[in-house]
Formats: structure tokens, sequence, C-alpha cells
């Protein structure tokens, strides 16, 4: 039997804009911690804090990345970003029914890569589709070396709208859903999970293994 971890997300005010979030209300939620490095044995381990809430519209997702040395070479919406300093969320909405995922891979710049479907079977989202995901990141331009800051961070803001384009979700269920940090590409390769998986090799695409979001349907962060 698989030992899911579990993460409750409260909802924000219905009327606060994903700004309103990203600067006020993101950094209130009670964290999820990517701790589980698997597959290398070099010790690096940098500490990811995740933390979620939600809207009537959105799903919020902010990182938190305690690592100072970073690699962010990719520009271009839907490259390879998981060879960066990299952090990714994966959602599903029934593991164990339907085998379909969405993956959502974000370098330190904020260059994002989407895809739904099966593993081994996925399609990337389109330009359009992926230009309706708010995402906010300190950091710009491509870079590579020691940031002035303790940490990086990643914040967006998925709209609902677009995740029951691809399966049908109702906003305040139940998700299933993974949280990772990579580099396949830095100084020091390194995988983290959030809710740990069982592979010899690296493989993230592994929907059995995803925690449960539980979303709140009390404790509702006021605009």
């Amino acid at each position: 039997m698989i030992d899911r971890k579990t993460y409750f997300i409260q909802k924000v005010n219905d009327s606060a804009t994903p700004e309103n979030v990203f600067s006020t209300y993101l950094c209130d939620a009670k964290p999820l911690v990517i701790d589980n490095y698997l597959w290398m044995e070099n010790d690096y381990k940098p500490r990811t804090e995740v933390r979620l809430l939600y809207s009537k519209e959105y799903l919020f997702t902010g990182f938190k990345v305690f690592e100072k040395e970073i690699t962010a070479t990719y520009t271009e919406i839907n490259s390879p970003v998981y060879k960066d300093s990299c952090v990714e969320a994966f959602l599903s909405l029934e593991p164990e029914r339907n085998a379909n995922y969405f993956n959502f891979e974000i370098n330190a710049i904020g260059t994002i890569y989407a895809a739904f479907g099966k593993k081994g079977k996925r399609k990337v989202l389109s330009v359009e589709e992926i230009s309706r995901i708010k995402i906010y990141s300190a950091l710009s331009e491509p870079f590579t070396g020691q940031i002035e800051n303790l940490f990086w961070e990643i914040k967006l803001a998925v709209p609902f709208k677009l995740l029951s384009k691809y399966f049908e979700i109702e906003n305040g269920k139940e998700m299933y859903a993974n949280f990772y940090k990579c580099g396949d590409e830095t100084k020091e390769k390194h995988y983290g999970v959030w809710s740990p998986v069982v592979s010899d090799k690296p493989d993230f695409h592994l929907p059995q293994y995803f925690g449960k979001l539980i979303f709140g349907k009390s404790g509702i962060i006021n605009n």
C-alpha cells in the first residue's frame, strides 16, 4: 500500500488577484518541503519549500529554493528546463483510475514547460494555453553562477479553466500531486521529491506515488 503524503490548501478570497496572492498571501501558507533526494550520491540537497493556495479561478503555487548557485539558460516556452535549476509541479485527478496528468516545469528565471497526458504519450500545451498561466520570478535573465540572495523563488497561478479543459475537475475537490526539485545539467546533478517514489532510476512520471491535495472550505484568507 502506498503511503501518500497530504497537504491541506487554504482558500483565498475570490476577489484576490494573482498579484495580491503572490505579494501578500502565499508567504503565510504552510509549506510542504521537498527533502527526499534520490538516485544521486553527491549529497546535494537544496531545501525547497512549496506553498499552495486557491481561489475560484486559480491554483496558486509558490516555490522557495535555498540554492546559492544556479544554472538558468533556457528562455523559450517548452524548452528542456529540467536541465537547468528547476522546480516542477505534477497534478492528477485520480491516478489510480486515470493515467493522465499535468506536468509544469519552471527554471529559476521563470521559463516554463507544460504538458498533459499519460506517461510516454504526452502532449505539450500550446503557447496560447501556457500564456494563461501567471508566473512570477525574481530572476529574469539567463544566468549561471552564484546569486546574491540565499534563495530563489517561482510563483505561478494556474487557471482552473485550463485544468478543466483536459479533465473534469470541480473547484475545491481533492487532487493528487507531486513536487520536485531537479537540475540535470547543473553543477551538482540532483533529484528531489516531496512524496516519495520507488524507482531504480530517475523518474518523476510516476503518478501512482503522487501525494494528496485537500482543498479546504474553511480557513479563508481575506483580501
